[in-house]
């Protein structure tokens, strides 16, 4: 899944990838476990976790069915 996220790495938000299947990735959001997002770079990629904010920012796309 694609989605918008502040990257530490680069200090600004970046369209990231999420790592996990679209299935896993719902699981995660709604047993609060850590979700790994990333993008790329021309001196290579950048991987973090997403934050709580970002987290529940996305919980509330999906119920609103924007996702």
């Amino acid at each position: 899944m694609i989605l918008q996220a502040y990257c530490p790495e680069c200090e600004k938000k970046v369209t990231a990838l999420t790592l996990l299947h679209v299935d896993a990735l719902w699981q995660s959001l709604d047993s609060g476990a850590d979700i790994e997002v990333m993008h790329t770079t021309e001196k290579g990629d950048h991987r973090w976790k997403l934050n709580k904010y970002e987290r529940e920012n996305l919980r509330k796309k999906k119920a609103e069915g924007l996702i």
